[in-house]
């Protein structure tokens, strides 16, 4: 879920292994508890319940020194993983973790249009041809990712209030606490099981609005297996946030 009213406060540096580390600290208006975040594209970040004071701050992250300088190692090895999926190719463009083949046609006007083997991409040159691609992938994610959210709605009995499809830095999938559920056009990279999952999973943030046991159960008996897809996700997920079409 997100989390509104977010403000942000003066900064706090700890010391990791002998390095100094930079903290953004916010404010939440809606938090009951305090939340550290970190990950490939998120820098280090807690976020504590209003009128939290320096002290009480300071504190929570010396006790949970150990686990930041673990996270901190895990986001390292990740970036500096070589890449397994090999997105950089000239020539393709990617629908649930296949290659398709682009034809690139010179036009007055740029469009990248679907044949349903070949994405034919026209234009006058090479920018404006890429910046099709680019609204083809959203455009192409919007309707998928639409049609699955409808159908396991459905399945679930999960009503959602809308579906908005994003660049998102951070998460793949979020849902308001209104219902309006937003993903990364990444996803459409992703195989389609991923991408299902995902799906479910912001659903499910319907019923449940946070990640208590009681979410995680609920996960469970809506997408039994769903440990594969968040594991492909894990292994493969800064090399999607990093994947920029190529013609």
């Amino acid at each position: 879920m997100t989390h509104a009213s977010l403000q942000d406060r003066p900064s706090r540096q700890i010391d990791v292994d002998g390095s100094a580390v930079t903290v953004r600290v916010r404010e939440s208006a809606r938090a009951r508890t305090t939340r550290i975040l970190l990950g490939p594209r998120r820098p280090l970040e807690i976020i504590v319940p209003a009128g939290t004071g320096d002290d009480e701050i300071d504190g929570l992250l010396a006790t949970r020194r150990h686990w930041i300088a673990e996270k901190l190692a895990v986001v390292e090895a990740e970036q500096a993983r070589p890449a397994q999926l090999g997105l950089a190719r000239d020539g393709v463009v990617w629908l649930g973790a296949e290659a398709m083949s682009v034809e690139v046609l010179a036009a007055p006007r740029p469009l990248a249009r679907f044949t349903g083997e070949t994405l034919q991409v026209l234009g006058p040159t090479d920018e404006e041809r890429l910046a099709a691609v680019g609204r083809w992938y959203r455009r192409e994610a919007r309707e998928r990712i639409r049609a699955v959210a409808a159908a396991e709605a459905r399945r679930l009995d999960l009503p959602y209030r809308s579906v908005s499809i994003r660049d998102q830095k951070t998460r793949w999938g979020s849902c308001s606490p209104a219902g309006n559920l937003s993903f990364s056009w990444r996803l459409l990279i992703a195989p389609t099981e991923v991408m299902t999952y995902v799906v479910v999973h912001e659903l499910c943030h319907v019923a449940v609005p946070n990640h208590s046991k009681a979410f995680w159960r609920h996960l469970s008996g809506a997408f039994p297996g769903w440990e594969g897809p968040a594991g492909w996700l894990r292994q493969h997920g800064a090399e999607l946030r990093a994947y920029s079409p190529r013609i």
